[in-house]
């Protein structure tokens, strides 16, 4: 069971990816997002020899040839196929997992253009099926996501069988410190980030610990692919340049079924990118339910800048492009702006923008 539970971590908690070279930005947008879209990875059998490559602008990390000979698949699901469709109701992704013979594995995601986390998992053997609740917060991936950004997360499960209660935490720092392209087998050259995490491990059994590990992990991510291109992963108490570890990468990818309906949970007007910026920003946001909206730009002084959204707008998520310039098409001068998002309802959200000229 521990070996499908790496298997459906390593997945769950890198779904997406966007990719330009030289200006690469990771966001919710560019997860696969179609039912029936399977994935199938390999994975190295025993600790392997292993060349993590280079940080920064750039770079080429060439991974074809290492032995990677077990297979793990993974596949997005409708709730309706799931063991128990009342599972989880706030989860708006699920992914089914078949790694260990006999046993399959749901993951349970709530994804929305500032983040993802897992929200919990279900197992399904034979003869019964059941949930485990999980914690991710902060979560695991914040959007958008770019070279040299950094956050830490927490992942908590626990877990009762037989009345003992086991619990499983894992605490992750990242960094996004390289972009450039990633060469594997099967896939060819894949335009990617590489994220350096360093993970806290620790697994308890009635309260006392079974296992307590500090590892290192790099991980590939590029668009349209679920999950990340490769990972590579540490022996327990080595540095960040270690040589020999454990590694998987995408063996290939297939399906092209109806879309996911990834709806999202709030009515939220996300982060603006690049902020500051010059001469355009791009603006996300999340409506959860039909509803007439406006999203207005606002001067320092309050005063209506430029209208970029006014009408009836049906559930989901969005972006719109400013580019400075004002209601008449006019160029606006440097300094400070505020977005509003606002609906019939008496919902709000601002954010604020920084212009550079």
């Amino acid at each position: 069971m521990r070996d499908l539970n790496s298997f459906a971590i390593s997945i769950a908690l890198l779904l997406c990816s966007s990719a330009v070279l030289a200006q690469i930005t990771i966001t919710a947008d560019c997860l696969p997002s179609q039912i029936g879209y399977r994935v199938r990875q390999q994975f190295s059998e025993d600790n392997v020899q292993l060349n993590v490559g280079s940080p920064g602008s750039n770079q080429t990390w060439d991974f074809r040839g290492i032995e990677a000979g077990q297979a793990g698949e993974s596949e997005i699901v409708d709730r309706s196929t799931t063991p128990n469709p009342s599972w989880f109701p706030n989860a708006n992704l699920i992914v089914k997992v078949e790694g260990d013979p006999g046993t399959t594995m749901y993951m349970y995601i709530e994804l929305t253009s500032n983040y993802l986390k897992q929200l919990g998992m279900a197992y399904a053997v034979a003869e019964s099926s059941w949930a485990v609740p999980q914690t991710n917060d902060p979560p695991e991936w914040i959007y958008p996501m770019h070279y040299q950004d950094s956050w830490w997360s927490r992942y908590y499960e626990e877990e009762t069988t037989g009345g003992d209660l086991r619990t499983y935490t894992d605490t992750s720092w990242t960094t996004v410190d390289g972009w450039g392209t990633v060469i594997v087998d099967e896939l060819g050259s894949v335009p990617a980030l590489r994220l350096k995490i360093r993970r806290h491990t620790v697994e308890t059994d009635n309260g006392v610990p079974t296992n307590d590990v500090w590892t290192w992990n790099y991980n590939w991510m590029a668009c349209d692919y679920l999950p990340q291109v490769v990972v590579m992963e540490s022996e327990p108490g080595a540095d960040e340049d270690f040589t020999s570890g454990w590694f998987n990468r995408i063996g290939s990818i297939s399906g092209s079924g109806e879309p996911v309906e990834i709806v999202p949970l709030v009515f939220q007007l996300d982060s603006p990118y690049p902020n500051p910026f010059n001469p355009e920003t791009t603006i996300p946001y999340s409506i959860h339910q039909r509803t007439n909206v406006e999203l207005v730009i606002f001067n320092s002084l309050g005063q209506r800048v430029r209208t970029l959204v006014s009408g009836q707008v049906p559930p989901g998520s969005y972006s719109i492009v400013w580019n400075a310039a004002d209601n008449a098409g006019n160029p606006v001068g440097t300094g400070v702006y505020y977005c509003r998002l606002s609906s019939l309802q008496g919902n709000a959200s601002v954010q604020r923008l920084v212009l550079l000229r």
